[in-house]
């Protein structure tokens, strides 16, 4: 793996990790709690987290097989990556793309951890297979701020993870007393 993707990739990891040991005690019935605004339980909210890894790998792996469309990343795409950090880290909420925005009522922590471990397995993989020619080039498409390269990829999922990490952290304050 490309050294900058791996420090990107181990952060991203250790992030993770530091969540799921933090949550590892809590009981599943407390993590399928709904609040009272009717806002994603903690689970629901880790559900979409591994769906945005679950789907951005594939997306990225079907890129980097067919080899077609691939266009280098451009100071736009570097703007807009940019641009979608500071929304990120604004603490603004924003309505999930559909295709990661239906999730499970409830769902067990164990099972979910799990998942995320199989998504990062198959992530690591796929980091690990892309050539250094394709680097530079956009092996993403963000739904709102279109193309990205795996690099700017891989700051987005660092910057969605810490954006819902200070919602789940809320969220565990008001239910833990």
């Amino acid at each position: 793996m490309d050294p900058k993707l791996e420090m990107k990739y181990l952060r991203l990891e250790k992030s993770r990790n530091r969540l799921l040991d933090e949550l590892e005690g809590l009981d599943d019935e407390l993590l399928n709690l709904t609040s009272a605004d009717g806002k994603w339980t903690i689970n629901q909210t880790i559900c979409h987290l591994i769906q945005v890894d679950q789907l951005t790998t594939s997306y990225v792996k079907n890129k980097v097989a067919k080899r077609e469309n691939l266009h280098p990343s451009s100071i736009s795409n570097g703007f807009k990556s940019l641009l979608l950090k500071l929304a990120l880290k604004s603490g603004k909420k924003y309505k999930a793309p559909e295709a990661v925005a239906q999730v499970p009522a409830t769902s067990s922590f164990d099972k979910l951890r799990k998942q995320w471990d199989e998504v990062r397995f198959t992530m690591e993989d796929v980091l690990t297979e892309i050539p250094e020619d394709l680097l530079d080039k956009c092996l993403f498409k963000h739904p709102y701020v279109g193309p990205l390269s795996i690099s700017q990829t891989l700051s987005f999922l660092q910057d969605h993870f810490d954006h819902h990490l200070r919602q789940i952290h809320q969220l565990k304050l008001k239910l833990v007393r």
